[in-house]
């Protein structure tokens, strides 16, 4: 039974907002509107999209109340993400009217079509808002949702996004900046983190970062969790730490099935 404050984001909505590659107010702004609309039974996220339909309007307070940070003191924030890149690939129209006080909005096509669930949907988050309220940086909401993802899965992984070699290179600073938020994720959510790094073999560049998790209910059989050298650096993120492993300790590791040993 899922928490009033939690909504239903599928799969290809989550790969769609990585892709915008949002502010972290523009991310709040969306995730709040998709929330007011995905909890009303009278609106739904592809009518909203529909041309020549009238956009939503609600109230600011109210999208502030879904997804705003708690210690904001005005919906200034909103006026913030109306004005950041990547607002197109997320909205067709979107404005404030009645002296700052009502948004009006109408979600992007592309939004409509990636909204769209049938059974054949297994894959999906069920993210909470009170958490996407909470967060310090986009890093962190997008690491977030794609924990929340795979939580109940027996082997649970996903890759990072946005890593790419030419734009978006994993270099230490961007290692580091994506391991404090597992760090953070990790002990919100009561996970530990595997972060293995994955080399194009022809050209030895990274071109993608996957994370295996440990969860409260994960089955990890024995080396299937860690990698075996040679391999790019293996970091593991616990209790709200990380580092970098040895060869040797990554050579040690090769049955385990918990990150830390208790």
């Amino acid at each position: 039974m899922s928490k009033p404050t939690e909504y239903l984001m599928p799969l290809k909505l989550v790969a769609l907002l990585e892709a915008a590659n949002p502010s972290l107010h523009l991310l709040r702004l969306f995730h709040a509107c998709y929330a007011y609309v995905d909890r009303n039974p009278l609106l739904s996220v592809g009518v909203i999209a529909l041309p020549g339909r009238p956009a939503c309007r609600v109230l600011c307070s109210d999208l502030s109340l879904i997804t705003g940070s708690p210690g904001a003191k005005s919906n200034s924030w909103i006026g913030n993400a109306i004005e950041a890149d990547g607002l197109k690939n997320l909205f067709s129209e979107i404005s404030i009217e009645e002296n700052s006080k009502v948004l009006a909005f109408k979600f992007s096509r592309k939004v409509s079509v990636s909204s769209m669930r049938n059974e054949d949907d297994k894959i999906f988050s069920m993210v909470d808002g009170n958490v996407i309220r909470n967060i310090s940086s986009s890093k962190e909401a997008l690491f977030y949702t794609r924990a929340v993802m795979v939580d109940k899965a027996n082997q649970p992984m996903f890759h990072l996004p946005g890593i790419c070699p030419e734009t978006s290179p994993w270099t230490d600073n961007t290692k580091k900046s994506w391991l404090r938020v597992a760090a953070r994720v990790g002990e919100r959510m009561n996970h530990h983190y595997v972060v293995l790094p994955e080399r194009d073999p022809l050209t030895r560049k990274i071109v993608h970062v996957k994370v295996k998790a440990v969860t409260p209910t994960s089955r990890w059989s024995p080396q299937c969790l860690f990698r075996r050298p040679p391999c790019p650096p293996v970091s593991i993120v616990h209790d709200g730490k990380f580092r970098s492993l040895s060869k040797s300790e990554l050579l040690s590791r090769n049955s385990w099935t918990r990150v830390v040993r208790t």
